[in-house]
């Protein structure tokens, strides 16, 4: 329901197991390296081993160094060349880079193929200079990506690993990062498995990060358990099957007093986002540095994302959408009931409340018990 680091301290609910654990379950050696962003402690994610510094936000926050990405790849590659026996391997590596300020460990701005800003940000040097650092943190990263590659082929076993690369949210720029527009849920997803016939082709088909899980433990044939709550698209990377992987997505944005508390339905034509806590939105296009004209964001957005990809045109009020409206409402609210979402029960309080709460009536029992020595 939100991040892990203080002040907002959410956990996995008790009993939820990480894909390191179903993995480790199965024979596998479980690796992390470097960086995660589940757990506030790496015991409670299922590793047997952990290599370089796992630093936290809050040490971001204070400057300390982080390891670098040519760093997390020689890491790697050295974990590669140790004697390991001959139990499979699931390595998680987590890297900072293309995370602002997108010039962790000496990332340097990149132009090389040009700057594109999209039309809901003004064209400016700001917003220039921003998505030049950007791509330069890309790059950056994509070399060691491209190094971690190297080390698999260097030690016999690219044709036999499957390596996934994926992030956890959208670019960080306006109306992407901390929203439920394309921007802030079009992640990257890359699988590679040259020998599972895996390689150099384009899924043109919506998954979820939810899919993540199934899909991999369906490739390497370790059981799907029976909570799993995202559906396997395996059959699609391996025989290239055109049949539609699913009719529909979800995503959630969670206010925790910070962003929007947001919920969305999107199909391979329109989106539907359902907004449950009041704000304003900068209107477009929205200038990356000072003061934008701002507007109370809508309860209900619409789109139609063949006519108007970057999502300007809100339909919703709309009598001529009000079919397409009302069946991605019912959509959604199914899928909020499936997942049991508290929204659908009152605004969501959180960790944070929880334990001012329980402060609050610990001090208010022990001053009672103070006022009356006779009980």
């Amino acid at each position: 329901m939100g991040l892990i680091q203080t002040p907002y301290r959410w956990r996995l609910r008790e009993g939820e197991r990480h894909l390191s654990h179903l993995l480790k379950d199965s024979g596998y050696r479980t690796v992390l390296f470097n960086h995660q962003h589940e757990a506030e402690v790496d015991d409670s994610l299922g590793f047997l081993e952990k290599r370089l510094h796992n630093v936290g936000r809050e040490q971001l926050l204070t400057g300390e160094r982080v390891s670098t990405a040519a760093e997390t790849a020689e890491a790697f590659r050295t974990f590669l060349n140790e004697p390991k026996g001959t139990a499979p391997f699931y390595a998680q590596i987590g890297f900072f880079e293309t995370h602002t300020r997108f010039d962790w460990n000496g990332a340097t701005p990149d132009r090389s193929k040009g700057i594109e800003v999209p039309p809901y940000i003004e064209t400016d040097d700001a917003s220039e200079q921003h998505i030049a650092a950007l791509q330069g943190s890309i790059a950056t990263l994509d070399v060691a990506v491209g190094n971690i590659i190297d080390s698999l082929r260097d030690a016999g076993i690219a044709e036999n690993t499957v390596v996934v690369f994926t992030v956890d949210h959208g670019v960080e720029l306006p109306r992407c990062k901390w929203e439920l527009y394309e921007g802030g849920i079009r992640t990257a997803l890359l699988f590679h498995w040259p020998g599972g016939g895996v390689a150099g082709s384009e899924m043109p088909s919506l998954v979820s990060n939810v899919d993540i899980v199934p899909t991999l433990l369906e490739l390497v044939g370790v059981p799907i358990p029976n909570n799993i709550q995202g559906k396997s698209f395996s059959h699609q990377l391996t025989s290239a099957d055109p049949a539609p992987h699913r009719d529909a997505i979800y995503a959630m944005m969670l206010g925790n007093n910070r962003w929007t508390e947001s919920r969305c339905v999107r199909t391979e034509q329109y989106k539907l986002i359902r907004n449950f806590s009041p704000s304003r939105i900068p209107l477009a296009p929205i200038r990356m540095r000072g003061a934008n004209s701002q507007q109370e964001r809508p309860i209900i957005e619409l789109y139609d994302l063949e006519t108007d990809p970057y999502e300007l045109d809100n339909l919703a009020q709309q009598e001529a959408y009000r079919e397409i409206r009302d069946a991605l409402d019912g959509k959604l609210r199914s899928w909020m009931k499936a997942v049991e979402d508290p929204i659908l029960s009152g605004p969501v309080p959180t960790p944070y409340y929880h334990m001012a709460m329980e402060d609050f009536a610990g001090s208010l029992s022990a001053s009672s018990i103070i006022s009356d020595p006779g009980r």
